[in-house]
């Protein structure tokens, strides 16, 4: 009889520490560590790693609407670059991009180059050109962003309609076909009462998050940049550019610094 109360003592201990053990199991794998890097798979693609910091995630219907590909143009002869970078407008893959905002910022790198001028154009849906601003880019190299003024009797972007842009280094004044060209769509929406409500309470950091997180590209890039021009030395906004850039595959501009370019008269 003791004998048997001994064993049924064991079983017990071993079913104990069992559970224990899966339970401990469980708590790890449903309930990661804020923080904590996370191997996500993507589209069906291979694991990577995502670090910490705001990540941007593009609305369906924006990755369901593909523009036609535009294929870049060669660079030729003064206006070559020393740089395995070229041209590139800081948007998602696709070249669509979201803002709430009546005057948006956009964001591109410039490649080193000895072009000394550069024109970025903003049309709407008919076609029709509504802002034209013309750069000079003389020995200026990095992260640059050209704002629509709201003062030069530009009209605003409206609700639910989407314009295109085109940036261009202009390489050659007298022959334009060796021209840098990049285009791409921003499209002006408006949030719910949730996320403004959100958006009021947060602080800008927060913000970049919040636009990111809801699919709006160019304001969460905008709100982060100028909080960078603020802070260049600040290096949780530097993780903060480099998880953002990284999110639609532009970490190798992530390094790159922010420049200002001035509009010519």
């Amino acid at each position: 009889m003791k004998l048997m109360k001994k064993i049924t003592k064991f079983i017990l201990s071993l079913t104990s520490v069992g559970s224990i053990v899966l339970i401990a199991t469980l708590n790890a794998s449903l309930f990661p560590v804020v923080g904590q890097d996370l191997d996500i798979e993507i589209d069906g693609g291979p694991q990577r790693t995502v670090p910490g910091g705001p990540r941007f995630i593009q609305p369906r219907e924006d990755i369901d609407d593909r523009p036609p590909t535009q294929p870049g143009r060669p660079v030729r002869g003064g206006c070559a670059s020393i740089s395995q970078l070229g041209l590139t407008a800081l948007v998602p893959t696709n070249k669509i991009g979201r803002t709430v905002f009546d005057y948006p910022t956009f964001f591109f790198y410039l490649p080193p180059t000895e072009a000394e001028s550069a024109e970025f154009i903003l049309k709407d849906q008919s076609g029709n050109q509504i802002y034209k601003q013309d750069l000079t880019i003389s020995n200026v190299s990095g992260v640059i962003g050209v704002s629509i003024p709201a003062n030069q009797n530009v009209p605003p972007l409206e609700v639910g309609k989407s314009y295109t842009w085109n940036f261009t280094v202009i390489c050659d004044s007298q022959d334009r076909s060796s021209d840098q060209i990049e285009s791409g769509t921003v499209r002006r929406v408006e949030l719910s009462a949730d996320i403004r409500r959100q958006l009021a309470q947060a602080d800008p950091r927060q913000k970049t998050v919040i636009y990111a997180g809801n699919g709006i590209w160019l304001d969460a890039l905008s709100n982060l940049a100028a909080a960078r021009r603020d802070r260049p030395n600040d290096a949780v906004l530097k993780t903060d550019w480099e998880s953002l850039l990284d999110s639609v595959t532009l970490g190798k501009i992530a390094k790159e610094p922010i420049v200002q370019t001035k509009p010519q008269p």
